[in-house]
């Protein structure tokens, strides 16, 4: 009786019964965090059962976990999260924590969180952007590559290396529109680690391609109170499934150019030079060429027709000026299109200008 109960017991807390709760992910990555910083996440789950559930306990082995919870049933279909909080205070190096969700069916799943700790004396080497004493990781806040259909989120780790607190001031800060900001905490407490939360909103941004905006955050830096921030996202279509619902992929639009990389050769300073290439649409659907864009000013482009029919062409034509440029130049020219299957096509330019 003894030894089934051990195997009884550890049967349960290892998570190998049926639970009706699914989680969403069981183990999360913070990457790396700082020594004193306290972080937390949200486990998501649902009652895929046919019966209402609630979890009854949250278990860790580590008093550096606490964790919050609904302990109302939850009703078959319907979602709900815990919250688990850690602190990383007198913890450094690698870390590996696992908390045990029971609910009152007797059986529980396995969470996990991983990341490293960072020791307090190499904080400062992280971070190699200076704005006054706020520092950051990067120049820049980098939201990636996103669709343009839905707004994405992301966080960016702040250190305050001034003697004394240093509070954000939104309400005099300027901030774009299509950017919903967010610092934890508003008030930064001197030699410590905050977050800059960015909810950044393609839809009202209403753009594709590579994109460059600034912030301006107001703050009781006494070096540099306002802090001007670049964000950069790169906003691609979302085409999969919505516009061609329905329709046989063989018969999708597919764009072809004739050339995907334009040598200019040798060119003159003070003469503009020109390359004419074929757009293909090789499908049967109409292909629309939905926007075209340059990394470069140096760059204009003119369109013979931005809609194409199935089996045939138009003609793009690229003018480089050279007007104030010098050396090697290398540049891109960015094509947007309902090629559902490839909706982005760089065409790379390069010219030497003596």
């Amino acid at each position: 009786m003894r030894h089934f109960f051990i195997i009884f017991v550890f049967y349960s807390l290892s998570g190998l019964g049926q639970s009706s709760l699914k989680f969403l992910e069981t183990t999360h990555r913070f990457g790396d965090l700082y020594e004193n910083e306290e972080v937390s996440h949200n486990y998501i789950f649902m009652n895929q059962g046919e019966d209402s559930v609630s979890i009854v306990n949250v278990r860790s082995t580590c008093e550096c976990i606490e964790a919050v919870w609904n302990t109302s049933k939850i009703p078959p279909n319907a979602s709900d999260s815990i919250t688990v909080y850690f602190d990383v205070s007198n913890r450094i190096g690698a870390f590996h924590k696992r908390i045990y969700a029971v609910n009152d069916q007797g059986s529980s799943t396995a969470l996990y969180m991983t990341g490293y700790v960072i020791n307090s004396k190499n904080i400062i080497s992280k971070f190699t952007a200076h704005y006054g004493n706020l520092f950051l990781h990067y120049k820049v806040l980098n939201m990636g590559s996103i669709w343009h259909h839905k707004s994405v989120e992301k966080d960016f780790k702040i250190y305050n290396n001034s003697d004394s607190a240093m509070t954000f001031l939104m309400p005099s800060s300027i901030i774009p529109d299509f950017i919903r900001l967010r610092i934890t905490p508003n008030t930064l407490p001197p030699k410590s680690v905050g977050t800059i939360t960015i909810n950044y909103d393609p839809v009202q941004r209403s753009d594709l391609g590579f994109l460059s905006d600034g912030l301006v955050i107001n703050t009781t830096d006494k070096d540099m109170p306002l802090k001007m921030i670049s964000v950069v996202a790169t906003i691609e279509e979302y085409l999969q499934n919505e516009e061609f619902n329905g329709i046989d992929s063989a018969n999708y639009p597919v764009l072809e150019c004739s050339v995907k990389n334009i040598d200019f050769g040798k060119i003159s300073s003070n003469q503009s030079s020109m390359y004419t290439l074929n757009l293909y649409n090789k499908g049967i659907d109409l292909l629309n060429i939905r926007m075209i864009k340059s990394n470069c000013g140096c760059i204009e482009w003119n369109l013979e027709k931005k809609n194409i029919v199935g089996g045939d062409s138009t003609i793009l034509t690229i003018m480089l000026n050279p007007q104030n440029r010098r050396g090697r130049q290398f540049k891109n020219l960015t094509l947007f299109t309902n090629d559902p299957l490839n909706a982005t096509h760089v065409i790379s330019l390069e010219a030497l200008i003596p």
